[in-house]
């Protein structure tokens, strides 16, 4: 019988406060967002994209892309 691998959730955090990130998205660059301190979000920091405040690096990357997008990959972070 072959054992099941269990699965590790792992914990990300945002980066600090003031981080630039930069994104490309099919091979045209020049998206950014940063970082911002944000009291509302459970970690305390939140993304701010475009005018708009995001509580995860994924739900910004995927207002540019509108599909599914693994934030992380995205902004190359």
């Amino acid at each position: 019988m072959t054992k099941k691998r269990e699965k590790r959730k792992i914990e990300r955090e945002l980066p600090s406060v003031g981080t630039v990130l930069n994104g490309k998205f099919k091979g045209v660059g020049g998206y950014k967002a940063v970082i911002v301190k944000a009291d509302s979000a459970s970690s305390g920091k939140a993304i701010k994209c475009n005018g708009k405040i995001y509580t995860s690096m994924t739900a910004a990357a995927q207002s540019i892309t509108n599909q599914p997008t693994n934030g992380w990959r995205f902004w190359r972070f």
